[in-house]
């Protein structure tokens, strides 16, 4: 709901505190504001006060209702999994930007979780070693399928509202998969020779080099490159969407980065909750994270922040 504010003036004029005295007793006097008005100025009054009050009320209402649920994107119509966790509050851009802060965090199915994914129920993760893709019970430990990886050593994982889509470190190559399965409906290189993480925005794959230190946004699902750009620093591992902006992680050093956008424009960072990042992902309120050294899976909490 818009408001309407209220443009107050100044009451101007001369002899704003005289006062004519009148009627008086012994015991009472009669006073009356006497000045000369050239300006009338906006009233202070009971009206204008409840104005504000309820200004604030229904401004409050509003943030609240979009810090407690997610508004979906109409970037795709066919995408059903991208968040915009974003308010405007009277012209005021806030969002909901991820943070170092831990929500909580579970160990991983296996010894090396290099990708992570989201399908807009359930966490989807891969492990390296031994070349396993894992459906997580919502964001948690316990798992409800898992099949083998289309090659030995899959790297990154994402989703693009119909189909879960992986990168192999070995083969150099990316993957298509039918559905959330093992059954493959096409593959492409890689645009490098070391591919460690996809993403998607609702419109086009984006995937990163971990040896060219490169992100790279492909035209749709295909190999054609739209447009590239170098990462934050080097060993680029992991890439996420929230709706938003792109994030990525880095392990020299290790830290997980906000981008303005899906840019090489750095918004914030911070450090990764253990020395290895690997995977990232944005499940609509919140990032997730994994780390291939500790073998754990983080859920990172979200915070209120004003877009500058």
């Amino acid at each position: 709901m818009a408001y309407s504010k209220t443009v107050w003036t100044a009451r101007i004029g001369t002899f704003l505190n005289k006062f004519l005295k009148t009627n008086e007793t012994s015991t009472s006097v009669e006073l009356t504001n006497d000045p000369t008005i050239t300006t009338a100025g906006t009233p202070f009054s009971v009206d204008n006060m409840n104005k504000i009050e309820q200004g604030i009320y229904d401004a409050h209402v509003v943030l609240d209702a979009n810090i407690n649920q997610n508004v979906k994107s109409t970037a795709s119509p066919t995408f059903a999994n991208l968040y915009v966790n974003t308010i405007n509050l009277n012209g005021l851009l806030l969002f909901m930007a991820p943070s170092s802060t831990i929500l909580s965090s579970f160990a991983s199915p296996n010894t090396r979780p290099f990708g992570l994914t989201f399908d807009g129920t359930n966490l989807i993760s891969c492990d390296y070693e031994p070349g396993m893709i894992y459906v997580h019970n919502g964001v948690s430990s316990t798992i409800l399928s898992s099949f083998a990886s289309p090659s030995t050593t899959p790297s990154g994982l994402t989703f693009d509202g119909a189909n879960l889509i992986s990168c192999d470190n070995s083969t150099n190559m990316i993957y298509i998969h039918d559905g959330v399965s093992s059954t493959i409906l096409s593959s492409f290189a890689s645009p490098g020779a070391s591919p460690t993480g996809l993403t998607f925005d609702g419109t086009n794959l984006i995937s990163c080099d971990f040896d060219l230190h490169m992100i790279y946004v492909h035209d749709g699902v295909s190999s054609t490159i739209l447009s590239s750009f170098a990462s934050p620093s080097n060993n680029i591992r992991g890439l996420a969407f929230d709706g938003m902006n792109l994030i990525s992680c880095t392990n020299n050093p290790s830290m997980i980065y906000i981008h303005d956008g899906v840019s090489s424009t750095i918004l914030s960072s911070f450090a990764s909750p253990s020395s290895n990042p690997m995977g990232l992902t944005f499940d609509g309120t919140s990032l997730i994270s994994c780390d291939d050294t500790v073998d754990m899976i983080y859920k990172h909490k979200s915070v209120l922040a004003q877009y500058i």
